[in-house]
């Protein structure tokens, strides 16, 4: 077993709210937390932020019978008032689930389905959705309130529902065992490579997450914060460790590349929170040039792990450090980000309070930095899949390692590498390929700009074939054929791993809301092309 270099650090034994707002702080009350980066003049205060939270919580006992175990879903684009929404029931033993905005209006139908939710909050854009998930729910318009300030076609807002009074809830004080095993939030798995689940967040997983590790988000910091809140990144940073430590979040509705490098030159943004996509945008995007980013003191990559080429050209770029890290909705914190000057490649050491083992396809632990499947063991992660014991019980082994469906290696200093994905292994014939080996090289092309290589299923050779997708770089006057980047990759690959399965050209690659490549898709892709090819002959 791996163990943290850095010695177990203790964390208080309570609720989030109660860590947030009633452990003696130095933040000023009148400190700035969230800030509408479209509108400054908007935001809310720490010492607004907990009244508007306690409100919040007693309209919902007042005005929905609001108890223990109930659910208000949040179907909303970042806004100012994410955080009240989302910290209010857990105060009441109840619990915010997290539905994401802007992945269409069948995947909300859908984890509104899940969730079975009492209450929704809902924003203008998401609105249409939010109907008809609750039509299906057989809640009516009154079940359902929306930021801002208007009445929206009828539903209202939140504020003057649940917060025109004076009173104040009083926060619920459970026990031990409630606090590691009941869901203050819940919030869902990508579905990038398989069915969604809804992941139980505990208390103690967010308050263990907040003293975890030394966030580089202190009181005088500003922090620019474009992800959803519905994305568990964004739970852990802005909507908690960001009032913890008093830190100015900017929150952005909407992204834009250029928006988002506006915001940073006008607010003299020192921290932010990117994807690999974004990232290798601000490396390649000759816009970007024409804005002062130089405030930023460190950039997190967040989302899915990111790759050499990319942090190699953000670094000839931008004189700020990128810090690549691994994580999971069901592991909010477990890996330590590790400074790519430090060692090529890792995403980090063990965080403080974790036990890992790499285990082989026979569940036998292995060192030596042998590939396997990487199992994390800690405070922060999920007790199980709300709802859902068959999916916990094959997530989480009797010793309480959850099994994170990656595979790992760890060298000599106990830094951890990424492989892959094992439900993304190509197996050729005998061999296990890791399409992030190949993505690696074919990326380094100077025509290629983003690529995914997935598994294709021979008939003919009984096998799967690594084939690859490519978006090429904009304005090419030349551009590459097939054969040529084909020959390019393999050149510099072992036989195994050529690319026999063909090379597809894109506009874009198909990405979640988070910016994951939605690699089923691209499976989904090859398996109409057969179908096709097969009714065509």
């Amino acid at each position: 077993m791996y163990h943290s270099h850095e010695a177990d650090r203790e964390y208080p034994i309570g609720t989030i709210f109660d860590t947030l707002f009633e452990i003696e702080t130095s933040v000023p009350g009148d400190r700035k937390i969230y800030i509408d980066y479209e509108h400054p003049e908007t935001y809310l205060t720490r010492e607004t932020l907990k009244r508007d939270i306690l409100l919040f919580a007693q309209g919902l006992k007042d005005e929905y019978s609001f108890k223990q175990g109930d659910i208000m879903a949040i179907c909303s684009p970042n806004h100012v008032d994410w955080a009240v929404a989302l910290q209010a029931p857990p105060i009441l033993g109840a619990v915010s689930a997290c539905v994401v905005a802007g992945e269409g209006n069948h995947n909300v139908v859908e984890d509104m389905l899940l969730a079975k939710p009492k209450l929704i909050i809902a924003h203008e854009e998401t609105l249409e959705a939010v109907k008809r998930a609750a039509k299906k729910l057989g809640l009516k318009d009154e079940d359902i309130l929306v930021f801002g300030n208007k009445t929206i076609d009828g539903i209202k807002p939140f504020r003057t529902t649940l917060m025109n009074h004076s009173s104040l809830a009083i926060p619920i004080k459970p026990s031990l065992e409630y606090l590691t095993t009941e869901p203050a939030y819940i919030y869902y798995t990508s579905g990038t490579s398989g069915t969604k689940k809804m992941v139980t967040i505990t208390h103690t997983n967010i308050v263990a997450a907040m003293y975890s590790r030394d966030y580089w988000l202190k009181p005088d910091a500003r922090y620019l914060s474009y992800a959803s809140n519905a994305h568990s990144t964004a739970m852990v940073i802005a909507m908690n460790v960001c009032i913890k430590e008093g830190t100015e979040t900017y929150l952005m509705k909407n992204f834009s590349l250029k928006e988002y490098c506006v915001a940073i030159q006008k607010y003299k943004i020192q921290f932010t929170i990117i994807q690999p996509w974004v990232a290798a945008a601000l490396a390649r995007e000759p816009f970007v040039e024409d804005y002062d980013l130089s405030s930023i003191l460190v950039a997190f990559s967040a989302g899915s792990p990111l790759d050499t080429v990319t942090i190699s050209r953000f670094m000839k770029r931008h004189k700020f450090p990128l810090l690549s890290g691994f994580g999971m909705t069901e592991i909010i914190s477990g890996l330590k980000l590790c400074n790519e000057a430090a060692k090529r490649g890792s995403v980090g050491r063990l965080c403080p309070n974790f036990t890992a083992k790499i285990i082989n396809e026979n569940g036998e632990e292995i060192m030596n930095g042998t590939m396997g499947e990487l199992c994390l063991r800690g405070p922060v992660v999920t007790p199980g899949y709300y709802n859902n014991p068959k999916a916990t019980e094959a997530a989480i082994d009797k010793d309480g390692f959850f099994h994170c469906g990656d595979f790992f290696r760890v060298d000599e200093d106990g830094f951890f590498y990424f492989i892959s994905r094992i439900k993304d292994i190509i197996k050729y014939y005998g061999y296990q390929i890791s399409p992030s080996i190949i993505e690696d090289i074919l990326i380094t092309h100077p025509d290629v700009s983003e690529c995914c290589v997935v598994g294709h299923y021979s008939e003919e050779l009984f096998t799967e074939l690594p084939k690859a997708f490519v978006v090429l770089r904009s304005a090419q006057a030349n551009k590459p054929t097939e054969e040529e980047l084909i020959s390019y990759t393999n050149n510099q690959l072992p036989n195994q791993m050529h690319i026999r399965g063909g090379l597809v050209f894109l506009d874009s690659l198909p990405r979640s809301s988070l910016g994951k490549v939605q690699r089923n898709s691209l499976r989904h892709q090859i398996g109409q092309e057969t179908l096709t090819m097969i009714q065509s002959q």
